[in-house]
């Protein structure tokens, strides 16, 4: 349940490449109890992989990793989908800390987490979420970025991604730096070891409006420009971070601003034009005292605001605004009879707000602490782990005093077992129960929704979810052979979605004007800009499998992965869940010899039938991606990488079954995506 903090810089793009420059200090030693080491529910992106997929949207870089889609509402405003689950049931997280962006409330508001920031990206499924409460019943996506260094640095390094894309005409260019005070700044170490230790960060991206397949008509009568109209983006970032090193621990801080704006294809010339500021402190002490391994408290603040604007007279139309923190404090605890692991504090406190035309939701103060525990102890060859998570949570509509304040007590609990069966094969078999309070949306909405052409009603007297939680893995991590299948089970007794509605019973989708009034009938039944939907709580299940295999023989420059999963999920009552994503098959092998790289893969996604009611069917595609580099080392540990990738190279009609406009919103065409990563 710990690692080693190690200051690994695997810069923007650069090839696998990873260096350490460390003074001859103890290392320190943090909890981590999201480590993809440490639990059968964790994956991690990083090195290469990372590199050739990292996209605009953090959906759209997990897209294709094992039951990860993207949410794929535009290419700047994709957000993970986890197993079928999204929106408030998935965290998204920087460090260890909630983005506390708007993203979780709407699919057309983009995750403020830039995937060129990340080091590595964790994807977090069942009882490991356990330390992130109900919010993560669906799963967590943890960036990592390292801003703040915890080990002493001795010298300077960088890195340099510069890359265009021809399907949107994309510029990008981006610049990390670290470095310490053995670095060449004229500070010594002081006497006791202890290091002054640095970060920097910034990057530029510009695209214009992304080339559409000639076939892509569904719903789109824009598609003969060859373009999809309104998807341009732009989005410019700068970071930087410091820390103090010594014997002791660490003790640092950081600070992040992203600026971007992009078009909303589904509505003629809206934009957002979105802001984020954020601000992470962490201290971390070594065996603070004799009963304990470690102790860290790691805290954020954001500033996040968007505002909705229409092109064609620069009027803002609705504005979002999400101000609050969040805080961690968690101790690891030395083997007490066997047993070790981690106990700690959370408290997390949000103000969420919207004004303008389209303010559907009232300003809300959202709050939850927390008191957790995760625990576990050999058991011979075997390992059982166990966990509670006991939380407050308070939702209180200050902007609207018609409205009930909400409190909930919620519980999480979670049991683990992890055996070997015979030599490198271990099966483990998970159990969790977790509860979620509803959140803002789902609670006090009422009104328009333009950008998902939405009316969303919600219920102030939802009670809160409950689920409980099974999974069965059984794999191999032993080389040259990895693999890994698992089996899982969530079952909910009072389920939160948003469905469409027939109030009047006439067999067609309610369709309503701004005010919510019912204007479609079975002869005109697409009358009405929008789509009445209403918050309903019901008894649901999914269930799902996943696979996944990787082999690379010894000294082989060859190696290969493949993959499936499926997810079906059913609410009693009213039938499939919305917006579950197909049953996906993927093959992939990647090459690497001497200054040559390159990878190549192919994904099938089937057609989805199963939807929810009033819900349209997705077509089936397949998806060929491929990337060529050729690298050489400029001198020292520095080296220069020129690659091409291709994307979607069969220039398929993509449609994702997870988009709330897949209908009228398809993803990009065939592209080519050229650079240069340069590391020094």
């Amino acid at each position: 349940m710990t690692q080693k903090y190690c200051l690994c810089w695997i810069a923007l793009g650069v090839s696998g490449l990873c260096s350490v420059h460390a003074q001859s200090l103890p290392s320190v030693t943090v909890t981590a109890p999201s480590s993809d080491e440490a639990s059968p529910g964790v994956t991690s992106l990083r090195g290469n992989e990372l590199d050739r997929r990292r996209a605009v949207s953090l959906g759209d870089t997990l897209d294709g990793q094992v039951g990860v889609s993207s949410s794929g509402f535009t290419t700047a405003a994709g957000r993970p989908v986890i197993r079928g689950q999204s929106g408030s049931r998935v965290t998204v997280a920087e460090n260890g800390l909630d983005s506390l962006d708007a993203s979780d409330i709407s699919p057309d508001h983009a995750v403020t987490v830039d995937p060129l920031a990340a080091r590595r990206i964790e994807v977090l499924r069942g009882p490991s979420t356990l330390l992130y409460g109900g919010n993560a019943v669906g799963g967590l996506v943890n960036s990592i970025s390292d801003l703040i260094p915890t080990t002493a640095l001795r010298s300077v390094s960088g890195d340099l991604l510069l890359g265009a894309d021809s399907a949107s005409l994309e510029k990008l260019g981006a610049v990390r730096l670290r470095g310490g005070n053995l670095g060449g700044t004229g500070l010594a170490p002081s006497p006791g070891g202890g290091s002054l230790n640095w970060t920097f960060g910034g990057f530029s991206r510009d695209a214009g409006d992304y080339r559409i397949p000639g076939n892509a008509t569904l719903g789109d009568p824009n598609s003969a420009t060859g373009r999809l109209p309104n998807s341009d983006n732009r989005s410019t970032g700068a970071s930087g971070g410091v820390s103090w090193v010594d014997r002791w621990g660490v003790v640092g801080l950081s600070h992040t601003e992203l600026d971007a704006t992009y078009g909303i294809p589904s509505e003629e010339s809206v934009y957002i034009d979105q802001r984020n500021h954020r601000t992470e402190g962490l201290l971390v002490l070594d065996q603070p005292v004799s009963w304990l391994e470690s102790l860290s408290v790691k805290a954020t603040q954001v500033r996040y605001r968007h505002q909705e604007i229409d092109a064609s007279n620069g009027e803002v139309g609705t504005q979002f605004d999400s101000t609050g923190y969040d805080a961690r404090l968690e101790a690891a605890y030395l083997p007490v009879a066997g047993v070790s692991g981690v106990f700690g504090l959370s408290s997390r406190d949000r103000t969420l707000s919207a004004s303008g035309a389209e303010a559907y939701i009232p300003t809300t103060a959202d709050r939850q602490n927390a008191l957790f525990l995760t625990a576990g102890r050999a058991l011979g060859d075997a390992r059982l782990e166990f966990g509670t998570r006991q939380s407050q949570a308070r939702l209180d509509p200050t902007g609207n005093p018609d409205l009930p304040v909400r409190n909930f007590t919620l519980s999480d609990y979670s049991l683990g077992l992890k055996m070997p069966v015979g030599g490198p094969i271990a099966v483990s078999i998970n159990l969790a129960s977790a509860q979620r309070a509803p959140s803002v949306p789902e609670l006090y909405a009422d009104g328009p929704h333009a950008a998902t052409a939405t009316f969303e009603i919600g219920n102030p007297s939802l009670d809160k979810e409950r689920s409980r939680n099974i999974e069965l893995s059984i794999g191999s991590a032993a080389t040259p052979l990895r693999w890994k299948a698992s089996v899982f089970q969530q079952r909910f007794e009072n389920y939160i979605a948003g469905f469409a509605t027939d109030v009047n019973h006439d067999g067609v989708a309610d369709r309503v004007d701004d005010e919510g009034t019912i204007v479609n009938s079975p002869e005109n039944p697409t009358a009405g800009p929008l789509q009445r939907l209403a918050y309903q709580q019901a008894p649901a299940r999914f269930r799902g499998l996943e696979l996944e295999v990787g082999w690379r023989p010894e000294n082989s420059a060859w190696g290969w992965r493949t993959f499936a999963d499926t997810v079906r999920g059913t609410v009693d009552g009213i039938g499939d869940a919305p917006r579950l994503p197909p049953m996906r098959v993927g093959v992939s092998t990647d090459y690497a010899s001497g200054p040559w790289t390159g990878f190549a893969s192919v994904m099938y996604a089937a057609q989805q039938n199963r939807t929810s009611p009033f819900e349209t069917p997705t077509p089936s595609y397949t998806r060929v991606d491929g990337e060529i580099a050729y690298n050489w080392k400029t001198g020292g540990t520095g080296s220069t990488t020129l690659f091409v990738a291709g994307r979607n190279l069969l220039n398929e009609d993509i449609r994702l079954a997870t988009s709330n406009v897949k209908d009228t919103v398809p993803m990009p065409g065939r592209s080519f995506y050229a650079g240069m990563r340069v590391r020094f």
